[in-house]
């Protein structure tokens, strides 16, 4: 999400949109319909303002095709001589012989503005076909911000409620529930014997995989540390991964990257990243990918426990960094998805505009998947160049990764329900066409409370031929979806981005 909030708390750089600050005296040749475009990496897209004069002095809309917003009241125009500013999309441009030029977002892209010219209508509504009725439905006692995960026949869901639930693929129906003490926003790890979960006060949590007991729990920070206040706005959190030797790893809030043994939780090493983690590690062989809060991408020999790369982007990451050939590709909160190659370089840049890169991608047969914050929309690329193959609108914010089938492209969204966000969001199931990105279903959940959240935050799940969202009221739905392989894990340990 990426405007929300930055409007509305202003400093989050989040989710929607709100008044710009007053100016000073506004001036006359300012006013008018301005049109242009805004100039990417990869690619340029039409932008336009317009400024009227008011008996309470000018005020100013934003025209965004890209981003939904089609003349968008913005409130009083912040100029200052011959210079304008727009805070929460981060825009600066002087007017000089009747063009506006500048810079907009984190990235500074460059801002071409002419004065005249029409906006654009804005398009028609995407019409999705109805969607098949859920085949289960559950609700749980308390919400869920994780995403579910899966091994043989059974469905693991963690709540904020502390809980964490086993359920059946098939119906729904539980199997058992352990009730812990705080909070879980990050999502399970389930394997042949346990299920590990990290909580909100980072203490890392294994539980016996057929019947819920404790089997041991070992916190990550030193004794008496203070926990971090979570800064991510939409509960982003740490969760473990594993390798081939039953050595699990993860990252915490004071920085640490953790290695621990799966069999009894002992901890065997930890290495200081200096930045918080609120992202699933990557595994690339013996190589660890680290995606920070700072913006920090590292690369990491888990023997060694040497860096062959660090590198600085230009925003927040609370994804995983995936690798795909000679490409790591991760996305940042300064609306970019990036390409770098091994030493970290950037190869390609691709904007989603004044959107957070929120989704871990996933990539099958060479192509990688992903999602959309206030972008809205599940894109396709080819990895190598960032070259986009596709790019739907799927009516929400798109936090998870998308889940590949076949022919087929699911996704889950998030709506939010809050004052002051002039961009729409709806929480919903997708499914797309794999080869096009073409629609084929979408069911739409009901919207959240006054001030909140509705639909997925967290990934789908696909398992036992059943499609599985667990949504922020506690609701989990399943759709029949065929038989399939393998469950696909909610997080991808490795691989993929837009």
């Amino acid at each position: 999400m990426a405007l929300a909030l930055r409007f509305l708390l202003f400093v989050c750089g989040c989710a929607g949109l709100a008044l710009a600050a007053p100016a000073d005296v506004a001036t006359p040749v300012f006013e008018g319909v301005w049109t242009g475009e805004i100039i990417a990496p990869n690619t340029r897209t039409e932008f336009g303002l317009a400024f009227t004069s008011t008996s309470d002095g000018v005020l100013v809309s934003v025209h965004f095709p890209a981003m939904f917003l089609h003349s968008a009241n913005f409130g009083a125009a912040d100029i200052h001589g011959s210079a304008f500013t727009l805070r929460p999309l981060d825009l600066s441009l002087s007017l000089a012989d009747d063009r506006l030029t500048g810079t907009f977002g984190p990235a500074k892209l460059r801002v071409e503005l002419r004065r005249g010219g029409e906006f654009t209508p804005p398009p028609p509504e995407p019409v999705y076909p109805a969607a098949p009725a859920p085949t289960w439905t559950r609700k749980l006692d308390a919400g869920v911000w994780a995403s579910p995960a899966g091994f043989a026949e059974f469905v693991y869901v963690a709540a904020i409620d502390g809980k964490v639930h086993a359920l059946r693929a098939t119906d729904g129906s539980e199997v058992w529930t352990w009730t812990g003490s705080r909070a879980l926003y990050g999502a399970p790890l389930a394997t042949q014997d346990s299920v590990y979960v990290l909580d909100a006060h980072a203490e890392l949590v294994a539980l016996s995989r057929l019947d819920g007991t404790l089997r041991w729990r070992t916190p990550l920070l030193p004794a008496g540390a203070s926990l971090p206040e979570n800064p991510t706005f939409n509960h982003r959190a740490a969760a473990p991964v594993i390798d081939t030797k039953g050595v699990l790893y993860v990252g915490s809030p004071d920085g640490g990257v953790h290695a621990i043994r799966a069999r009894n939780g002992r901890p065997i090493w930890r290495y200081d990243a200096r930045a918080p983690i609120y992202a699933p590690l990557g595994l690339d062989g013996n190589d660890l990918l680290v995606g920070t809060f700072d913006g920090t991408v590292i690369t990491l020999d888990r023997r060694s426990r040497r860096e062959s790369m660090r590198t600085t982007l230009g925003g927040a990451v609370v994804s995983t960094p995936v690798v795909i050939g000679d490409r790591i590709v991760v996305g940042a909160r300064d609306y970019l998805l990036y390409g770098l190659d091994r030493s970290g370089r950037v190869a390609w840049r691709n904007t989603f505009w004044f959107s957070w890169v929120e989704s871990t991608p996933r990539v099958v047969d060479g192509i990688l998947y992903l999602g959309g914050s206030d972008y809205r929309r599940v894109s396709a690329l080819d990895p190598r160049t960032g070259e986009q193959k596709w790019a739907t609108d799927v009516g929400g914010l798109s936090w998870g990764t998308p889940v590949v089938s076949g022919g087929t492209v699911f996704a889950a969204t998030a709506g939010q329900n809050i004052a002051g966000t002039v961009l729409k969001h709806i929480g919903a199931i997708v499914a797309l066409n794999r080869q096009t990105g073409a629609p084929l279903w979408r069911h739409v959940v009901p919207d959240g409370p006054r001030g909140g959240f509705s639909g997925f935050t967290g990934s789908l799940l696909l398992t036992e031929g059943k499609l599985i969202g667990a949504a922020v009221d506690g609701t989990l739905l399943a759709f029949s979806v065929g038989a399939t392989a393998p469950a696909l894990p909610a997080q991808p340990s490795r691989s993929a981005s837009r």
